[in-house]
């Protein structure tokens, strides 16, 4: 089981958005997918059209109050959500002494059974965002190609080397910075991202996910890149920021195709 925290203080930059459409494009590759919402707003259910209200299911609440029965919804055959409300708010502000949550709670067997588990964040550098970072083998950050941006994810990676560093058995790899949102005609985009490529190296992923119209109204359509038609750039572009990120945690390097199973 490989767990990747979204994290970035920044409100705007695609975060839910790239959790979402990973996690989507991961269980249609076959592979056993949970995505973790720790954002009170709960966008991630809302993005995949899923109840968090219902009741029915487990959501991520059940997770830090460590219940010994978790049972997640269901989006597709290889698809489960832990879904957020605004009730999870009270655990944005808790001082993580004792131990982590999270890491209490991952002791749960039901989680053993995902290959892969998406955990998005609230925009903050919260509690949250902490107990995220605690259970995680890797963390992304994702920005926009911005002069800002800069600034915001040199601000997130010092969080987490914080929160690695004061929380016992809090490991997590930096495995990159997810650059969203990119507009090449914009005179600034080349001279930006050189710049970046020059602070982060091999930390800046090779796949960047352009703007588009699509992936600005997927939410509003309750669909990721897995419904988009084959040529869509935004489809391309996600499978293969995909295939680059389980290469880097080393699962399933070979799957060169994408198949859509979802049912």
């Amino acid at each position: 089981m490989k767990t990747i925290s979204i994290i970035c203080q920044k409100g705007g930059v695609g975060k839910t958005t790239a959790a979402v459409n990973l996690a989507s494009i991961f269980s249609s590759f076959g592979i056993k997918t949970l995505i973790i919402d720790l954002d009170p707003q709960g966008n991630v259910s809302t993005y995949l059209n899923y109840d968090k209200t219902s009741g029915t299911y487990s959501d991520a609440i059940d997770l830090l109050e460590k219940k010994t029965v978790i049972n997640p919804g269901k989006i597709t055959e290889n698809l489960d959500i832990l879904s957020s409300n605004t009730n999870i708010s009270k655990f944005n502000e808790e001082k993580i002494i004792g131990g982590s949550k999270l890491q209490q709670a991952f002791r749960n067997e039901t989680l053993n059974d995902y290959e892969v588990i998406m955990i998005d964040t609230p925009p903050t550098m919260s509690s949250l965002v902490q107990e995220a970072l605690s259970v995680s083998d890797y963390y992304l950050i994702p920005a926009k190609p911005e002069f800002l941006a800069v600034e915001g994810v040199a601000q997130a990676m010092e969080f987490a080397k914080k929160t690695i560093a004061t929380i016992h058995n809090a490991n997590p790899l930096f495995l990159g910075v997810l650059l969203n949102q990119i507009d090449k005609r914009r005179s600034s985009y080349t001279e930006f991202v050189s710049e970046l490529e020059y602070l982060l190296s091999d930390k800046l992923l090779m796949t960047k996910i352009s703007q588009t119209a699509e992936i600005a109204d997927g939410p509003f359509y309750a669909k990721t890149v897995v419904d988009f038609k084959d040529e869509s750039r935004s489809k391309i572009e996600y499978i293969e920021l995909a295939k680059e990120i389980l290469k880097k945690v080393g699962i399933h390097e070979e799957i060169t195709e994408f198949s859509d199973n979802r049912h």
